[in-house]
C-alpha cells in the first residue's frame, strides 16, 4: 500500500511555462546572479535575458494529481480536458494550500493509491493564483515604482494582481507591490494571478526540460475550456510527458513530486527616468517552475 506522499521544494534546473532558459538562475545578457544569490543587472530591461530566481517562498493550490497511461487531451475553446485515461493520485475537491519554501519536505492529503502499471503521462489541475514571498539584494541602486524609496534590496509587499498588468500600462505610484530600501526591509506576500503566459495566449508548450516535456493551459473551473481572455482564468491544467514512465508495483509506498522553484519569481521593473545601471521596480512577480514525479 503507497502509504505518503511527499512534496519536495527542490532546485531542479527544469522550466515550464516559460521559454525562460534553465541554466542557472539568473546569467543571461546584462543579468547575473552570484553564488551569494545577489543580483546585478546592466543596461536596458528592454534587452535583457531572462533573469528569475528562487523566492523564500511559493505557494499552490492543488486540485487534482493524476498518473496517466496515455496522453490527456488538452483543453480548446469548445472541448474541454479528457483524462480518461488517468487515475489520481490526488483528488482535493476544495484545493490544498501547498508552500513550496526552497528545501522543503511535506506530506499531502487526499491521497490514493494508483493501481500497478506504467505510467509515461501525468496531468495536474490547480489554481493559478501563486504567493509569492521574497526578499532580493543587488548591487544596483534599485527604486520603488516611481516616486518611492530606494537601495539595494527589494522585497514582496503584501498585495494582489493580475500577471497581464505586468505590460505596465496599468503601473500606479508608488508601487502598491513591492518595495526597495535597506536590508531591514521585511517582505509580505504578494498573489499573483497567472491570467496569460504572454500578451493574448492563454497556452504554452510542449516545452522540453529534464525528465520529460510539459505543458499548460488556462482554463475556467465551471466548464474547464481554454480561456480567451485575460482576467478570467481560475484554474491552471499541466500536462508531463515522461522521458521515463512512472512504474507502480506492489512494493511501492512513496510517490514523490517534486517542484523546481529555483527561477520562480522575476522582476518587474524599469530602466526608464533613472541613470543608468538604475531601475524602478514594480513588482517581484512569478517566473517559470517545473514538477517531476517519481515512486519508489
Amino acid at each position: 500500500m503507497m502509504k505518503l506522499i511527499k512534496l519536495f521544494s527542490s532546485l531542479m534546473m527544469l522550466a515550464v511555462f516559460s521559454n525562460a532558459n534553465a541554466q542557472g538562475y539568473c546569467d543571461s545578457e546584462g543579468a547575473s546572479e552570484d553564488s551569494n544569490g545577489v543580483i546585478t543587472f546592466t543596461g536596458n530591461e528592454e534587452v535583457m535575458g531572462d533573469c528569475a530566481f528562487a523566492p523564500d517562498e511559493y505557494t499552490i493550490k492543488i486540485y487534482k494529481m493524476a498518473l496517466c497511461t496515455s496522453a490527456p487531451t488538452r483543453p480548446t475553446t469548445s472541448d474541454t480536458y479528457d483524462v480518461s485515461s488517468c487515475v489520481d493520485v490526488i483528488n482535493s475537491p476544495n484545493g490544498q494550500d501547498v508552500n513550496l519554501a526552497a528545501g522543503s519536505e511535506m506530506t499531502l492529503s487526499d491521497v490514493s493509491r494508483p493501481a500497478n502499471g506504467s505510467y509515461s503521462y501525468g496531468y495536474i489541475l490547480m489554481a493559478n493564483t501563486f504567493g509569492i514571498k521574497a526578499k532580493k539584494q543587488f548591487t544596483n541602486t534599485m527604486h520603488t515604482y516611481q516616486d518611492g524609496i530606494s537601495g539595494n534590496y527589494c522585497w514582496t509587499k503584501d498585495a494582489s494582481a493580475y500577471n497581464s498588468d505586468s505590460d505596465g500600462e496599468e503601473w500606479v505610484s508608488p508601487s502598491p507591490l513591492a518595495e526597495c530600501g535597506t536590508a531591514s526591509g521585511t517582505a509580505g506576500t504578494y498573489n499573483e494571478t497567472l491570467d496569460q503566459f504572454d500578451v493574448d495566449e492563454y497556452i504554452a508548450g510542449p516545452i522540453s526540460v529534464t525528465g520529460g516535456t510539459l505543458s499548460a493551459d488556462l482554463i475556467t473551473d465551471t466548464d474547464g475550456l481554454l480561456v480567451t481572455a485575460s482576467k478570467t482564468a481560475d484554474r491552471l491544467f499541466g500536462v508531463q510527458t515522461f522521458t521515463s514512465p512512472v512504474v507502480v508495483t506492489s512494493d511501492s509506498t512513496v510517490f514523490t513530486v517534486s517542484f523546481g522553484v529555483n527561477q520562480a519569481s522575476s522582476m518587474w521593473m524599469t530602466s526608464g527616468g533613472v541613470p543608468a545601471n538604475q531601475y524602478q521596480v514594480y513588482a517581484i512577480g512569478s517566473g517559470p517552475f517545473s514538477t517531476f514525479m517519481s515512486v519508489e
